[in-house]
């Protein structure tokens, strides 16, 4: 059994701190975040179905992943003035 509920509903904040952004950014459908389906609770309540914001986590990081390789062209001689990984 996971330790968080899969049909879980989250908040901005939340969701904010598991993306690495602003709860306003979020709230205004940036990072990605536009996907996500809103949840009106009230009339200034949203929330958002965790599972969701965990999928749209996984896509971001498969698809930063992609872009590593291309690093590879900035090394002169051995020598990188980008950190190693």
């Amino acid at each position: 059994m996971s330790l968080l509920n899969p049909r879980k509903r989250i908040n901005a904040k939340q969701v904010a701190e598991l993306l690495g952004c602003s709860p306003k950014t979020v709230l205004n459908g940036g990072a990605g975040t536009s996907e996500l389906t809103r949840i009106r609770n009230a009339r200034n309540q949203v929330r958002f179905l965790l599972q969701e914001v965990l999928e749209l986590m996984r896509f971001q990081e498969q698809t930063a992943g992609l872009s590593l390789p291309n690093q590879a062209r900035y090394k002169t001689n051995g020598h990188s003035n980008l950190p190693t990984l």
